[in-house]
């Protein structure tokens, strides 16, 4: 039998999926409950909103409003739902994160520096891994304090255990975490991980790409728009002036050019006679 809460939880994601125009689906399983708290906190002020649903119960939900969103590769999937722009909304989870500590084999993504500090630390073989990192102590009222600020890694580095021990050990996160969907619905569209991983920049490029392309083609075949309508006027009028001088037509604007060409005409006529 199911039970009332699945059920109530079905007619949730039914309404909210008939009331909002567009879907992005995350995995749960690689974002920390804690900073996802505070992600979702912030996405709440932008009118984006988060929901995680049993996988059984999105899935008939998704089937129910003929949503073509397959789950298959969401271990825990996690779903924003708003009325923004799909592409606004990706905008605004690019720049909301939250930290987190780093792992152990992690490729650092930026230096991580030590600042001076009081710390908690009680005295004793916690020193050692200080040392290890050349970090300038002293012991005040039984606990470590750090001396002076040091860089323990660089950008390109790999975390070891050391390095995180310590990090963890003064409660340093190092790491920001941002929430990547990787399946979204728009307008009936589906985006897959691909789509979704493209820049802004990317889409401005192709669009003026094709009016690039839309306006040589409209040129060359000589069909008029508010764009190219100068460029094809610029274009006949350089033809209608080629053609009047090669048929000698006497108009005012040709005249001159007509006059010096029939006088260089005559010159070299009568200079052959002599």
């Amino acid at each position: 039998m199911v039970s009332e809460k699945k059920v109530g939880m079905f007619k949730k994601i039914n309404k909210l999926l008939k009331e909002h125009d567009t879907l992005l689906l995350f995995d749960l399983n690689q974002v920390p409950s804690r900073q996802l708290h505070q992600i979702r906190n912030k996405l709440k002020k932008e009118e984006i909103f988060t929901i995680v649903p049993k996988k059984s119960v999105l899935e008939l939900s998704l089937k129910e409003n003929k949503k073509d969103l397959k789950l298959d590769d969401f271990k825990q999937p996690a779903l924003i739902y708003s009325n923004k722009n799909i592409f606004d909304i990706l905008k605004i989870l690019k720049k909301l994160t939250a930290k987190r500590k780093i792992k152990v084999n992690e490729i650092i993504s930026n230096k991580v520096e030590i600042p001076a500090m009081d710390t908690e630390i009680q005295a004793g073989p916690a020193i050692s891994i200080f040392k290890q990192f050349q970090i300038q102590t002293i012991i005040k009222a039984g606990k470590i304090a750090i001396r002076e600020p040091k860089i323990v890694c660089k950008e390109g580095d790999k975390a070891d255990e050391n390095l995180v021990s310590l990090l963890n050990m003064l409660g340093i996160q190092p790491a920001e975490l941002t929430i990547q969907p990787t399946l979204g619905c728009s307008q009936n569209l589906v985006f897959n991980k691909s789509i979704l991983e493209l820049d802004e920049t990317y889409f401005k490029d192709q669009i003026n790409i094709c009016a690039n392309n839309l306006f040589k083609l409209t040129t060359y075949v000589g069909y008029p728009t508010k764009d190219n309508i100068s460029v094809l006027l610029q274009k006949g009028g350089q033809h209608a002036r080629s053609l009047g001088m090669e048929l000698g037509i006497p108009t005012k604007e040709l005249l001159p050019d007509l006059l010096r060409i029939a006088h260089a005409n005559a010159s070299n006529l009568d200079a052959s006679s002599k």
